[in-house]
């Protein structure tokens, strides 16, 4: 998938040929991928499961890039020539067996992206193909082939490939975040309410990161002054997934800042409510789920108060009942990784969290076992895509409501092609506002559910730290 549909800016390339001793030396299309690497070392999806500060890349993706490790060639011998990643050796500890390896920066590396990070450019760059060649068009918003390499489209419609960005929040956001990162780096902890809401130093760096790589991204030749390339691909739920540095993972408050003054549409607690009437229709009536639909604030606020966590936490951690997470203690399963161990415990003795948990199990039972099979037991969505009938009962659940999902936003598309600027998951963006009743009956045209749109202007928060000091921190000496 690499070769044939990410890319990097041309100018990393550059950054690095300069400061890396002999990555000048490398074939055009190899610098192009290890670049891609040290570009997408700090998003999200990237951040290894079990080591600490690491970034994952399979052997797969990493024999494609570069060839397999022999003769010389292959990841690992030109690694050793360019010093850039420091990799964890799995295959002599059993206890990580399943672990893929973990990538870690190098000194040299991480010194050479911060350095190319920190800078202001004036000037735009160009994006390049991983075959080393400039991109000369910006490519359709959704990419030709899904993630499984089979060939996708569009029904009738396209939707824009790029996004708007207000470029002035953005550098002001990154002013901000350059400040706490360079304070804490050096020892000093922020203040306990900014400590409570950006809970480590790895996250305020990958919150500045994505800001700096937006901003890089808005000044690209072939997309526009103020704008970010927004590239989809499919996956086997029907659902689009952003690829690359983008607006769809961004953290909330990046994501705010770059679409001030634009309007977001989300379908409320999605997936939930697809659930709910999914199991309606095979004869299962979710109560506990249907009284937190009806009061989703209070309850989320009850199970919090009770539990000893936050609103946020709570939602997240129902949200996670709904992909399968199990009321364990482990450290490692999903709940107790966000929330703590002793959290994890008191949540899982709150009644209200308990029933909608048991609502889910029940409900997941009662659509498995009268879903309509294929003829080799697969089960297909309202997209039309199918799962193996040996997925786990949890995949196929997320399998079914995710192709609703994805179907209901394929109806709003269809609607307002030309006005939705980036998709989420259960929601889109928009340059204007728009019908939610028109978009609620065309939903439910298309997929036969009922799915309450709820609408907003996305705007910065007045209070935000980096809205209220904006004038002190534009004054005030950036530690370098």
């Amino acid at each position: 998938m690499a070769k044939r549909d990410e890319f990097v800016p041309e100018d990393l390339v550059t950054h690095l040929c300069k400061t890396i001793p002999g990555f000048k030396r490398e074939s055009r299309p190899h610098q192009c991928e290890l670049a891609r690497m040290i570009w997408h070392g700090g998003i999200k999806r990237r951040q290894h499961h079990h080591f600490n500060g690491a970034m994952s890349f399979h052997h797969d993706e990493l024999a494609e890039s570069f060839g397999r490790n022999s003769g010389g060639t292959g990841f690992d011998p030109l690694n050793r020539r360019v010093g850039l990643f420091d990799v964890t050796s799995n295959w002599s500890m059993p206890s990580l067996e399943g672990y893929t390896k973990g990538y870690k920066f190098t000194e040299l590396a991480r010194k050479s992206r911060d350095d190319y990070l920190g800078k202001h450019y004036r000037k735009e760059t160009r994006l390049l193909m991983m075959s080393g060649k400039a991109v000369k068009t910006l490519p359709a918003a959704v990419a030709s082939r899904d993630k499984d390499g089979n060939t996708t489209r569009f029904k009738a419609f396209e939707m824009p490939n790029r996004s708007p960005v207000n470029r002035a929040f953005l550098q002001n956001l990154l002013k901000w975040l350059r400040r706490i990162r360079d304070e804490w780096r050096d020892g000093r902890e922020p203040p306990q309410s900014l400590f409570t809401e950006y809970a480590s130093l790895a996250f305020v760096e990958r919150m500045y990161d994505t800001t700096a790589q937006i901003l890089r991204l808005s000044r690209v030749d072939v997309v526009g002054y103020g704008y970010i390339a927004t590239r989809y691909e499919r996956v086997t739920s029907g659902r689009l997934y952003a690829k690359g540095v983008n607006l769809q993972t961004a953290p909330t408050l990046i994501k705010e800042a770059a679409l001030d003054g634009l309007w977001e549409y989300d379908f409320s607690n999605c997936h939930f409510d697809i659930l709910r009437q999914m199991a309606a229709q095979h004869g299962y009536t979710c109560t506990a789920i249907a009284e937190y639909l009806n009061a989703k604030e209070p309850t989320r606020q009850a199970i919090a108060d009770e539990a000893g966590i936050s609103k946020e936490q709570a939602k997240i951690c129902l949200l996670a009942l709904m992909y399968g997470a199990r009321a364990s203690e482990n450290r490692e399963n999903a709940i107790p990784e966000e929330i703590g161990q002793d959290a994890a415990r008191r949540l899982y003795q709150v009644s209200r969290f308990r029933a909608i948990h048991a609502d889910i199990v029940k409900a997941r039972s009662v659509i498995l076992k009268k879903w309509k099979r294929t003829a080799n037991g697969s089960l297909t969505n309202a997209f039309g895509k199918a799962i193996s009938g040996r997925a786990k009962p949890v995949q196929k659940l997320a399998h079914l409501t995710q192709g609703v999902e994805a179907l209901a936003l394929q109806a709003a598309l269809a609607l307002y092609s030309s006005d939705i600027v980036l998709l989420q998951h259960d929601g889109f963006a928009a340059t204007r506002r728009l019908s939610d009743k028109a978009i609620m009956e065309a939903v439910y045209m298309s997929t036969g559910y009922r799915l309450l749109l709820e609408e907003k202007r996305i705007q910065p928060n007045p209070d935000a730290v980096f809205m209220k000091n904006r004038m002190q921190i534009d004054k005030k000496a950036i530690p370098q």
